[in-house]
């Protein structure tokens, strides 16, 4: 449930009955509901049924294979107190989780595909090409050993350390600083 919760975050549950939940509510159950194990996963129903409720985390591309019964229900999240703050945020259930989840997955879907022209933009040297005559390098030992500092007007853009095999870059810079060797 990563973009919906984060590490360290305290989630409220309250105990419903099976016949309250609803598509788009997040709810937490037990991963095996026989053992009733420690094993606890906390996802977002996606579908309903007379079985059980089939389930997606928010950060997954796909749904879960398995159903999820009444017995392996704990409950729905009703807040979260980030570990940040003392602040406890009303978590969205119902029709405005699931408009939550829609857009989330687009907006992974979207960063997906704009992924493609940058790498072929980057594959293609072309800016390697324009930018090249603009990039200065410049280098200096520092106690770790040698290093190599990419500057673009004045700039530190990239480093490269070659005693640790350390090359970083920023974005867009990627697009005409190639990692050296």
């Amino acid at each position: 449930m990563m973009g919906t919760f984060l590490p360290g975050d305290w989630l409220y549950v309250k105990s419903i009955p099976f016949s309250s939940l609803h598509i788009g509510d997040i709810v937490v159950y037990y991963k095996n509901s026989e053992q009733k194990s420690q094993s606890m996963i906390v996802h977002r129903v996606r579908s309903k049924s007379v079985l059980g409720v089939r389930t997606q985390g928010d950060a997954s591309t796909s749904i879960d294979p398995s159903l999820v019964s009444s017995q392996a229900l704990l409950g729905r999240v009703e807040f979260v107190r980030r570990s940040n703050s003392d602040k406890y945020v009303c978590v969205w259930n119902g029709w405005r989780g699931q408009m939550r989840a829609i857009s989330l997955q687009l907006i992974r879907q979207f960063v997906e595909i704009g992924r493609y022209p940058y790498r072929a933009l980057r594959a293609s040297g072309l800016f390697q090409r324009l930018a090249a005559p603009f990039v200065s390098k410049v280098a200096f030992s520092i106690p770790e050993g040698p290093c190599i500092k990419y500057l673009l007007l004045g700039r530190s853009v990239a480093t490269w350390q070659p005693a640790q095999g350390r090359f970083t870059c920023r974005k867009p810079f990627d697009l005409f600083i190639k990692p050296p060797g």
